[in-house]
């Protein structure tokens, strides 16, 4: 039988791969697009956010100095994660990663499998860009290909995983290929950033046959709750570990924590809540915590109950803030590893 031996999370945020002094650029358009951010369960203009938040001496860490510590201290964090998976010595690899209209467009599923012979990723092109959000671009380094490249999928596994998951109640979308956003080619995607951020940090080099896992964390009409993400995180492991092969198996995850409002409060409740492996605090986190970027905890979530299932340990590698306005916004960054 198939053995998990290794679990992986690692933040994924654009602001990782942009340099300290052009994280300006969006917290320009966070002044004053007007867009409500999202903190502590509420809705907040900039101007409110900020008000919030005068107390928190913030404005005494967007220093270019510590902006470019905090990346600095991140990449290291980094470069322990990739140097414990090539330790690990797996042979198959599942991501549970989050779909932001990069695989799918018109058709969300809640939960879907990708159990394809490959797995190929792209750039953008000329017309994506255009369409991007300010800063956006200048990151794209850091999960996208300069062409065409393709990875090793494991459709086998893919298929068991979604038998077993449709055999405990889950209705889960199997594709038995990498899904296409759109005919349109000027539309095409390569893989979503969750998935091709940890080829091109974490695994690099030394990449195994996979299987993207997707939770739909974004959309709110048909997202899962927190408590029926952790159940399902609990039934991929359980699919794992009963497939009829002698292989080694990671399960990483990716994004998360709070942004694009950082929360350093919410986030130490919540490492050490996985640290824990407390079911009930983790299964029972409101749906208005876990709205905007930190909607992706609810990957961590499944990851975390699926570790619980393989028996390992959570060990927390670092976190760092990445701030770029006086209210907080930015990212904040958790990397993370099970045993």
């Amino acid at each position: 039988m198939a053995k998990i031996v290794l679990g992986i999370g690692c933040a994924h945020t654009p602001q990782l791969h942009t340099l300290a002094e052009d994280w300006d650029i969006r917290g320009a358009r966070d002044r004053a697009d007007g867009i409500p951010l999202w903190y502590k369960g509420k809705k907040l203009p900039y101007a409110e956010l900020e008000a919030a938040r005068a107390e928190d001496g913030i404005g005494d860490l967007l220093d270019l100095a510590t902006r470019r510590a905090a990346l600095e201290a991140s990449f290291a964090a980094i470069d322990r994660l990739h140097e414990m998976f090539v330790a690990a010595n797996v042979d198959v690899v599942v991501m549970i990663g989050n779909d932001q209209h990069e695989f799918f467009s018109d058709i969300v599923p809640a939960f879907a499998v990708i159990g394809a012979d490959e797995l190929p990723n792209l750039p953008r092109t000329a017309e994506q860009n255009a369409r991007l959000p300010v800063g956006i671009e200048i990151s794209d380094h850091g999960h996208l290909p300069s062409e065409r490249v393709s990875f090793p999928g494991q459709r086998a596994l893919g298929r068991h995983i979604a038998r077993s998951l449709a055999d405990e109640d889950f209705d889960v979308t199997l594709c038995h290929e990498k899904p296409t956003v759109t005919n349109d080619k000027s539309l095409l995607y390569g893989l979503p950033h969750a998935y091709g951020f940890l080829y091109k940090n974490v695994l690099r080099d030394h990449v195994k046959p996979n299987v993207p896992v997707d939770v739909n964390c974004w959309y709110y009409d048909n997202s899962p709750s927190a408590r029926r993400c952790y159940k399902f995180g609990g039934a991929v492991a359980r699919a794992i570990e009963s497939w009829d092969q002698d292989l080694r198996v990671a399960v990483i995850t990716t994004g998360g924590l709070t942004h694009f409002v950082v929360d350093e409060s919410w986030d130490r409740w919540f490492l050490d809540a996985l640290a824990r492996d407390d079911e009930q605090a983790l299964s029972t986190i409101p749906q208005n915590e876990l709205m905007a970027g930190t909607s992706e905890c609810k990957s961590w979530i499944a990851t975390s109950a699926a570790m619980k299932e393989a028996g390992l340990s959570m060990s927390v590698i670092d976190y760092q803030k990445l701030y770029r306005t006086e209210g907080g916004t930015g990212s904040s960054c958790a990397f993370v590893a099970w045993q």
